[in-house]
């Protein structure tokens, strides 16, 4: 058995070095998957990402507010972009994490990569790379898209490199954010023997992307008696991606009539935290999420 899934000489030296492994096992993980389909469902995510920001758009700041200000609804389709996708991409991610999980019938394929240099973190970052594949896509075609607006009409910040800037910031807070919900995804499928239990990662990471992009909402009674909840905003809204996606594009979202009339947050003085702040925190997390799991995976497969 452990010849169908033996890689060669040269893989094993590269996968000597510390996280080399990982390209490896996607490789592997990509080459069971049907191309057309992942083409499909980067479509599909990205016609839903772009549908949403419009219909935020409409709901938040009606088109007639615009008076045929290009530049202006641009940017605003922008910002209602990046506020679109972590409702979008978090469940997905949630739900694609806990699916990456290697189930019982995969048992002797596991246990023989396992066999090679490839190590448990390989296995796990690999896998669930290859499983979040669709999320990333789609979030790579809305980047390039988004770019192109930017090359064309230049909504941002007009001849200026900063707005290619703040496109690409943003959308990497968006990756980071999916790579961080569909670690603990990945993290709570996984059983202390082979197997997988889907419900419950796909479940806890949910919760965890609604406490992330909700959390300002499901606080705000406490805001209400706090005498200086400056440190309880600031915590929440840098674990928003939502709101890091937004403050990469400079836009105050929390002061968009919508959102104002629903929080009070911004009757406290607060100030929006770095997004590469945002970025480093969930890369924390997908990183402490995918080594506690190959401490698991370990266990299960030794």
């Amino acid at each position: 058995m452990l010849s169908r899934f033996q890689v060669s000489g040269n893989w094993r030296a590269r996968a000597a070095l510390p996280g080399a492994g990982i390209p490896i096992v996607f490789r592997l993980q990509m080459r069971r998957r049907c191309a057309w389909r992942d083409l499909i469902w980067m479509g599909v995510l990205l016609l839903c990402h772009q549908a949403l920001a419009l219909g935020l758009q409409s709901l938040i700041t009606p088109l007639q507010e615009y008076s045929a200000d290009s530049p202006r609804f641009l940017l605003r389709w922008l910002a209602m972009a990046a506020i679109a996708g972590p409702i979008l991409y978090l469940p997905c991610a949630a739900m694609l994490g806990a699916m990456a999980v290697p189930p019982v019938s995969r048992f002797e394929e596991t246990q023989s990569m396992l066999l090679t240099r490839l190590t448990p973190f390989d296995l796990c970052a690999g896998r669930l790379i290859a499983w979040l594949w669709p999320v990333i896509s789609g979030l790579l075609a809305s980047c390039a898209l988004s770019l192109a607006v930017q090359l064309i009409w230049q909504p941002l910040l007009p001849g200026s490199a900063a707005g290619y800037g703040a496109i690409l910031m943003m959308h990497l807070v968006l990756i980071s954010s999916a790579a961080a919900i569909g670690s603990i995804g990945f993290l709570l499928g996984m059983r202390h023997r082979p197997g997988r239990v889907w419900a419950r990662g796909a479940g806890v990471a949910l919760m965890a992307a609604i406490l992330a992009v909700g959390g300002l909402f499901l606080v705000n009674p406490l805001v209400r008696r706090m005498d200086n909840p400056t440190a309880l905003i600031d915590s929440m809204l840098l674990v928003n991606p939502a709101t890091a996606a937004t403050t990469a594009l400079q836009m105050d979202v929390l002061r968009l009539p919508w959102l104002y009339e629903r929080t009070d947050a911004p009757e406290y003085p607060f100030a929006y935290p770095p997004p590469a702040a945002s970025c480093a925190l969930f890369a924390c997390c997908a990183g402490v999420a995918l080594t506690l799991a190959s401490v698991r995976h370990r266990r299960a497969y030794r």
